[in-house]
């Protein structure tokens, strides 16, 4: 069901739920009088529009609960192949009693403005795990980013680039990826083998099936322990791991 019919059933629910509170006023009336005047109930909503506005804001908030509680359980019911899928992109230590995943897309906004936070706990933190996962739907580069990463990951340079990458101005670009490459002290033969390899084909595509499988559904998103993070506020993120440690 789309959202105009959804916030039209719901109109159709506060007129009925208008409709029953004035029939109970009038219950104790004659019969005759106690017959609904839809042109009653008309001026009582266009007298008071805050009652469907109310009724539509509560309703949304629902929704929004609702679909973070099933995130949350999609969360730790997967949390092993989340977070210990041993083909991840990952840096700290490997059984971390601490893990933070972050889902990405390095063609993203919002997850270009997070990269700085995401460096600053990789620094404040060297006993957690920290496990990247790439998507690739926001543009053609984020792909061979993702693949960039990969190949920096199985040379231990991940975060020479994952900074680098998300930190471009303007639009990254594969010429870009490969100048980051080449800055961060990658061997560029392994680097582009790597890129093409099916390793990184299948990573990318686990990590797609996974974030689908989960329900991810905007990126950045941020799961600490099982648990989605609803702050990407450096301070949030850091009060969130000191609870954990």
């Amino acid at each position: 069901m789309n959202k105009s019919s959804l916030y039209l059933s719901l109109l159709a629910l506060v007129v009925s739920a208008v409709a029953i509170v004035m029939a109970a006023k009038k219950a104790e009336q004659p019969a005759a009088a106690a017959a609904i005047d839809s042109n009653a109930l008309s001026t009582v909503l266009n007298e008071n529009p805050q009652i469907i506005i109310d009724a539509l804001q509560r309703y949304e908030q629902i929704q929004r609960e609702a679909q973070a509680k099933e995130a949350a359980k999609l969360f730790v019911e997967n949390w092993e192949e989340i977070s210990n899928n041993p083909n991840s992109l990952f840096v700290g230590p490997k059984d971390a009693k601490v893990v933070l995943v972050e889902f990405f897309d390095f063609s993203c906004g919002y997850c270009k403005r997070l990269a700085p936070t995401i460096e600053q706990i990789v620094k404040a933190n060297p006993d957690i795990k920290i496990v990247f996962k790439p998507l690739t739907f926001m543009a053609p580069v984020s792909k061979y980013a993702a693949k960039a990463a990969i190949a920096a990951q199985n040379q231990g340079k991940l975060m020479e680039v994952y900074g680098p990458m998300l930190e471009q101005p303007g639009l990254l670009t594969e010429e870009k990826v490969d100048e980051y490459a080449k800055k961060a002290g990658l061997d560029m033969d392994k680097y582009e083998a790597d890129m093409d390899s099916e390793e990184a084909d299948n990573l990318i595509q686990d990590v797609a099936a996974l974030s689908q499988k989960v329900q991810v559904h905007g990126v950045p998103t941020l799961v600490l322990n099982g648990t989605p993070l609803q702050t990407v506020d450096p301070e949030g993120i850091q009060a969130a791991i000191d609870a954990l440690k």
